[in-house]
Order: C-alpha cells, then structure tokens, then sequence
C-alpha cells in the first residue's frame, strides 16, 4: 500500500510542477510576443498615440484618449 501510495504521490507532484512551468511559460510567451512589438492587423507599427493607421486618436472624456476607427465602430486602448 506504501508503494502505492508513493506512485501516485509522485505522479501529482509531477503534474503539478508541469502544469506550473506550462503556465509561466505559456505567460511569458505572449508577454514577449506580443507587448515587446505590438502590430497593428496590417503589419504596421502604431504611431505616436498608438493608434493604428485608419485609427484617430480620440478624448473619449472619463474613458480616456482611445483609438477609434475613421469609419466609426468600437474604440480601443492605444497601443503602448
């Protein structure tokens, strides 16, 4: 029975540092992905106020300065 419960005890404690290394790792692959070079869809890089091209910079008032579309639609945070 103590060899058993060993097995199974190790096979937690396996998973669980697993899964642990799966997440920071899996975190850190978009943090780098994506905040150190953030693209617009196009390809291109936003400009000064983060906007993308076909984006206007906008005071939304208590919302803060966002990034709405030319052709209206959703605002979004700019680019940083």
């Amino acid at each position: 029975m103590k060899k058993n419960m060993k097995k199974w005890f190790a096979i937690v404690v396996a998973f669980v540092i697993g899964f642990c290394l799966g997440v920071i790792v899996h975190a850190h692959y978009d943090v780098l992905i994506f905040w150190d070079n953030p693209l617009c869809l196009d390809g291109g890089e936003p400009d000064k106020h983060g906007c993308c091209e076909g984006e206007v910079y906008t005071n939304m008032g208590d919302l803060g300065f966002n990034c709405c579309p030319e052709s209206g639609g959703d605002c979004f945070p700019p680019m940083r």
